[in-house]
C-alpha cells in the first residue's frame, strides 16, 4: 500500500530510488575528567587542525565540481573554528578539566541555542552549520570517519533527520535520486547545495527516519513538498 507524507519543497525536482537512512547528528562519547590537561589540548588543537585541513579539501572539491559560491559555505565553518570567543571558551574548559569532547560539544550547543532563537529564518539555519562542525571535531577527536556517501550501489533517497552540508556536498551526485529530512528549510545552506546539484528534498516531515525504512521505494516531489513510499 502507497503511503503518502506531506512536508515542505526545499530543492525542485522529482527522484525515486531505496531508501537508505543516515544519522549526520554528533556521535556519543564518554564524558570523563582530565588530568592531563596539557595533552588534552594538544588533543583538541590537532583534532582542529586537522578538521580544518579537510574542510579546505571539501572547499577545492565543491569549488571544482558544483561551484565557487558554493563552497564558501564550508569556508564559514572555519572562519567559525577562529572565532577568538568560541577558542577562548574551549580552552579555559578544558583547563578546567573538561574532555575537549565534551567542551566541543557544550560550546558549539550554546552557539546553536542562540541561532535557533533568531527572528530571521535564515539565521536560525545557521544552527546546522555549527552542528556541522560540532560533529566533525567531535568525529577527529573519537577517531571515527565521516558518514560514507560519496558512493551508493543503486539509485537511492537519503533518509536524514537533518542534513548537514558537508554531507550534502558529498553526496553521490549519480545515485542520489532525493533527499528526505524533518528538520531544515529552504533556505538553509543544505538545500542551496542541493539546489546546485539538482537533487530534489523535501525537508519537515515530521519522524522521517522513523516512518520510512532501508530499502522502501520513495518517491519524491520537491516542487510539492510530496513523499510517496510503498
Amino acid at each position: 500500500m502507497m503511503k503518502q507524507y506531506k512536508g515542505v519543497g526545499a530543492s525542485k525536482g522529482v527522484g525515486t530510488g531505496k531508501a537508505i537512512i543516515i544519522d549526520c547528528s554528533c556521535p556519543k562519547y564518554e564524558d570523563k575528567r582530565v588530568e592531563d590537561t596539557d595533552r588534552e589540548l594538544g588533543r583538541f588543537v590537532r583534532a582542529l587542525k586537522t578538521y580544518c585541513n579537510n574542510t579546505r579539501e571539501e572547499i577545492d572539491f565543491i569549488k571544482q565540481t558544483i561551484g565557487e559560491h558554493e563552497s564558501n559555505i564550508l569556508g564559514g565553518h572555519i572562519q567559525m573554528t577562529h572565532d577568538p570567543r568560541l577558542q577562548s571558551e574551549l580552552i579555559r574548559k578544558i583547563s578546567e578539566g573538561m574532555c575537549a569532547e565534551r567542551a566541543t560539544c557544550e560550546i558549539c550547543d550554546e552557539y546553536i541555542e542562540q541561532f535557533l532563537e533568531a527572528d530571521v529564518d535564515f539565521v536560525r539555519q545557521i544552527a546546522t552549520d555549527v552542528k556541522d562542525v560540532k560533529t566533525g571535531v567531535v568525529n577527529l577527536l573519537l577517531g571515527r570517519e565521516n558518514i560514507k556517501v560519496e558512493h551508493f550501489d543503486e539509485d537511492t533517497v537519503v533518509i536524514t533527520k537533518e542534513l548537514t552540508p558537508s554531507v550534502a556536498a558529498r553526496l553521490d551526485r549519480e545515485h542520489t535520486k532525493a533527499i528526505v529530512t524533518e528538520i531544515g528549510s529552504n533556505r538553509s545552506h543544505s538545500a542551496l547545495l542541493l539546489k546546485a546539484m539538482n537533487i530534489p528534498s523535501v525537508t519537515q516531515v515530521k519522524d522521517v527516519d522513523t516512518l520510512l525504512k532501508n530499502g522502501d521505494t520513495v518517491t519524491v516531489n520537491g516542487n510539492t513538498g510530496e513523499v510517496f513510499a510503498g
